[in-house]
């Protein structure tokens, strides 16, 4: 009962963040491209800059593994970080009503110096992201077992899916009767309250989840602990060192990106889709998330006891990729009749699919990560994920924006088609390459690295 508390309360951090992916993806893209007549291309270069700085995430997990701010290693990061982002929320919800000034004005050049000062302000978002949510990730690790790890990280990433199906439900509600006016201002007035009241929602309820979680380091009696299990303090060369010595980091970094950008391809496009083809209007198309999410959290809530028992994580990383293949070209079959429906619940099993491909994500990587080097490591995946996210993002306007050029202004149904036919082969591709990882010879090589910078040291 203690630890389902526990695993509840951490969870509150991922589910923040899921809600906040909601607003930046689900209601500033759908303003800017449809509402605003902003270039697809550069909406998408505005809000994927949040990943280009994803560099940083190896960065922050290696300082935290060295950090030592009152005895504690991770907290300080995270809320320093979760406070910057909650501001910089902020500030770009005023840049997106900026931008929309003069987008309505008519006045392209003004659209694009915005435009790129809105890519500036997302470039200091996703820095705050990285410098708190790959510490937190490394707190998961440190706050428990072995044994107790694959339980709190399904629970915790189950929340991430609830965070974005709450995010997309309340965050249209909250816009009111806006979603359904063709009015702006009324849609303005909205986004007002919005990005006022979620910044300070959000920053409370991470207050709750992560303040007081943490032990501190001299309270961890690790003269006790294995060497190997002790916190590490190694420079960044040293963890680099560990970090190359086995393959596997190489390869699986490569799949986990082809994974990951397949993943999002379509997430900034999906809701632009909704409105063009099914005639949506701006809180319909962000209840697509809530559609999508719930899929998501079946998968990853039932993929641990039903499939990677019976089948690996390898294979079910396959047969999540071949699933989410199938129903992303279900949601092309649905554009073509112009059923909404059939879309819906094409999207709710892509939904599904993606949870199954995630949880086996994830359970590879846990077995892909070095206790001694937790937040190091989880930096390293955290980096494949968010640049292939933030590419996926922005590659997704751009196909979009070409494939428009292509078909001409007339079939915007194919445009569209062609990015999620694209996504469709990645996924699957990822999939097939999954299968090839090897955790056993991972812990093999990263152990046998560390064990002998820990000699090295104690000589």
């Amino acid at each position: 009962m203690r630890f389902a508390a526990l695993a509840v309360r951490l969870g509150l951090f991922q589910a923040c963040l899921g809600a906040l992916s909601v607003l930046t993806l689900g209601i500033f893209n759908r303003l800017l491209i449809d509402e605003f007549s902003v270039p697809a291309a550069l909406t998408a270069l505005a809000l994927g800059a949040q990943q280009l700085v994803a560099f940083t995430r190896v960065w922050f997990g290696q300082r935290s593994d060295n950090c030592r701010w009152r005895g504690l290693r991770r907290t300080p990061f995270v809320l320093c970080g979760s406070l910057s982002f909650c501001v910089l929320f902020w500030i770009a919800g005023r840049t997106v009503l900026w931008l929309a000034e003069a987008s309505q004005a008519g006045d392209g050049s003004a659209v694009l110096w915005r435009g790129l000062v809105l890519t500036v302000v997302f470039l200091g978002y996703g820095l705050a992201i990285s410098a708190s949510s790959t510490p937190f990730a490394a707190l998961l690790v440190d706050v428990t077992s072995e044994r107790q790890r694959p339980a709190l990280v399904s629970v915790v990433w189950s929340m991430l899916t609830v965070g974005i199906v709450a995010g997309a439900i309340l965050a249209s509600r909250f816009l009111g009767t806006a979603c359904a006016s063709t009015d702006l201002d009324l849609v303005i007035a909205g986004v007002e309250r919005l990005i006022v009241v979620a910044p300070l929602v959000i920053f409370g309820l991470i207050l709750l989840a992560v303040v007081g979680v943490e032990r501190p380091v001299d309270q961890q009696s690790n003269e006790a602990k294995p060497a190997a299990d002790r916190p590490a303090e190694l420079s960044f060369g040293q963890a680099w060192t560990v970090l190359r010595a086995s393959p596997q980091v190489a390869y699986f970094f490569g799949v986990l990106s082809l994974f990951t950008f397949s993943l999002f391809l379509q997430e900034a496009v999906l809701e632009p889709y909704g409105g063009a083809i099914f005639g949506m209007d701006v809180c319909a198309t962000t209840r697509l998330n809530a559609i999508w999410g719930v899929g998501t959290l079946v998968g990853i809530a039932t993929t641990g006891f039903l499939l990677v028992p019976r089948l690996g994580p390898q294979r079910t990383a396959l047969v999540g990729g071949v699933l989410a293949g199938v129903f992303v070209l279900l949601m092309v079959v649905a554009g073509a009749v112009v059923s909404e429906p059939l879309f819906r619940l094409a999207l709710l099993l892509f939904g599904y699919a993606a949870g199954v491909s995630t949880n086996a994500s994830l359970t590879l990587m846990l077995g892909l990560t070095s206790p001694a080097l937790a937040g190091t490591f989880i930096g390293v995946w955290g980096l494949a994920q968010a640049y292939a996210r933030g590419v996926a993002t922005v590659t997704g306007g751009g196909l979009l924006s070409l494939f428009g050029g292509v078909f001409g202004g007339q079939d915007t149904y194919g445009a569209y088609a062609s990015v999620f036919v694209i996504q469709a082969v990645g996924l699957l591709l990822a999939g097939l390459l999954l299968l090839r990882v090897d955790t056993t010879l991972f812990q093999q090589r990263v152990q046998r690295a560390l064990g002998d910078l820990l000699a090295l040291e104690l000589d």
